[in-house]
């Protein structure tokens, strides 16, 4: 292979074809790795839903709409707050949102995945993982949160099953496999759609597509430093750590609200920073009411991102001390923040472990409990859940983990580990090893 990243001989460009699932904090590291395969002389393509198209064409990087998008999943009566709010209460919802569309989507990534060299996708990229295997095409997996190994041996904290960890301290690592292939057969029905999608491509059913799917990729990259979570002792020995992506969008583009926030950073102290993310802002509850509240009883500053389709409804929360917009790229705001309280979602982790921020994680659904378990380990956050939080608690929470010498320390020394590695650049060096791999023994056939 040339140092394009092309092998001898070949003219053009390899395709490696992304295709992440999930909310925008999701999007965005594959959408870093794309950037860093096109500096490697690769061609990739994001491949997924159609409202992540504004921020892959904004880098340049070509894009294949997936179904279902916003506009499908809107036509059959879910929009963002009834998603949110149904898979905060089961998880398995999301597969039975996704289902109706499964054929649609498996033909769009069939399209996308036309004259590919590799597929990348992620620990939920069922449908793509499927549509890979159908065209013989070489798969990496990028696991964005220790959850995504699903370890018998270091068990997820999961919400809606908090003691799973104990019944692995207690029980063994069998105890966990036990749970697991229970909860697969009571899961059955929602998490069938794998092996609908594999007998109608010829390929044989698999008892556990969620866990063992990804364990069948050629390499799991787990992006995220083994500072915030090593590998578990059983990751298959395909595994490597690579590190946090810090990607936050074009943050060179405006943002309607950054001349306000630049002034606002400018007129006073540090603020606390309170966010749910693109997905979780849709549910929010009281928390903007009670994130008030608490900044106020601790005689602080905050910014609330409330989300641009919620500014108006939030605005009376504003004041001299509290700014309400609707979003900033947390790569700019946290590095000038006091503290963040957010719902645990592992982009927002990564950077205010970035920033040495104290953190507050308010979990709402999914990776968000584990990721707040882990933070809670290193002794930089506490953690509530969301539908528990409000400003009695927050105020004592947050004037703790504030006041805390031990807490700062500890996120200070959390930051230089959290940024010391280039995840992005990791992971595809090792995904262009593993194209060259294949490019060799196709000119060798």
């Amino acid at each position: 292979m040339s140092g394009s990243g092309r092998p001898i001989g070949q003219t053009r460009a390899p395709r490696i074809v992304l295709a992440p699932t999930g909310t925008l904090g999701d999007i965005y590291p594959f959408l870093d790795v794309a950037i860093q395969l096109r500096a490697l002389g690769f061609d990739p393509l994001l491949a997924t839903m159609e409202e992540y198209r504004g921020v892959a064409e904004a880098e340049g990087i070509p894009f294949h709409a997936v179904r279902p998008g916003r506009a499908e999943l809107e036509a059959d009566g879910h929009d963002h707050a009834i998603l949110a709010r149904a898979v905060a209460r089961d998880l398995r919802a999301s597969f039975r949102f996704v289902a109706p569309h499964a054929t649609d989507g498996f033909a769009d990534l069939q399209a996308a995945m036309a004259g590919a060299a590799l597929v990348v996708g992620g620990a939920l990229s069922t449908i793509a993982r499927v549509a890979a295997e159908a065209a013989g095409l070489p798969l990496v997996t990028l696991v964005l949160q220790p959850m995504g190994f699903l370890s018998v041996t270091d068990p997820p904290c999961l919400g809606a099953r908090p003691w799973l960890r104990a019944v692995g301290r207690h029980g063994g690592a069998g105890s966990v496999r036990a749970l697991y292939a229970l909860a697969s057969l009571r899961e059955r029905s929602s998490l069938d759609m794998a092996n609908r999608l594999r007998a109608g491509a010829g390929l044989p059913r698999m008892r556990d597509e969620l866990r063992e799917g990804p364990r069948r990729s050629e390499r799991l990259i787990a992006m995220y430093p083994a500072a915030f979570a090593p590998l578990p002792a059983d990751a298959p020995p395909q595994a490597l750590s690579a590190g946090f992506s810090f990607y936050n969008g074009r943050t060179d583009r405006a943002v309607p609200a950054m001349a306000a926030l630049s002034r606002f950073l400018d007129e006073g102290a540090p603020p606390i920073v309170f966010t749910l993310g693109s997905f979780v802002v849709h549910a929010p509850g009281e928390f903007f009411a009670h994130a008030a509240t608490i900044a106020r009883n601790l005689g602080r500053r905050a910014v609330l991102l409330v989300g641009d389709h919620a500014v108006e409804r939030h605005a009376a929360l504003g004041g001299p001390d509290v700014l309400v917009i609707g979003q900033a790229p947390h790569a700019l705001l946290f590095p000038r923040a006091a503290a963040a309280v957010h719902h645990g979602g592992i982009g927002t982790t990564g950077q205010a472990l970035r920033a040495a921020l104290p953190q507050m994680v308010c979990a709402f659904f999914g990776d968000q409990f584990d990721n707040a378990d882990h933070l809670r380990r290193l002794g930089v956050a506490e953690a509530r859940p969301l539908r528990r939080f409000d400003a009695a608690a927050g105020t004592a929470m947050l004037g703790r983990l504030l006041s805390s010498p031990a807490v700062a320390a500890r996120a200070a020394t959390l930051a230089t580990a959290s940024g010391a590695a280039d995840g992005p650049h990791i992971a595809a060096d090792a995904i262009a090893a593993v194209a060259l791999r294949h490019a060799r023994l196709r000119l060798a056939a």
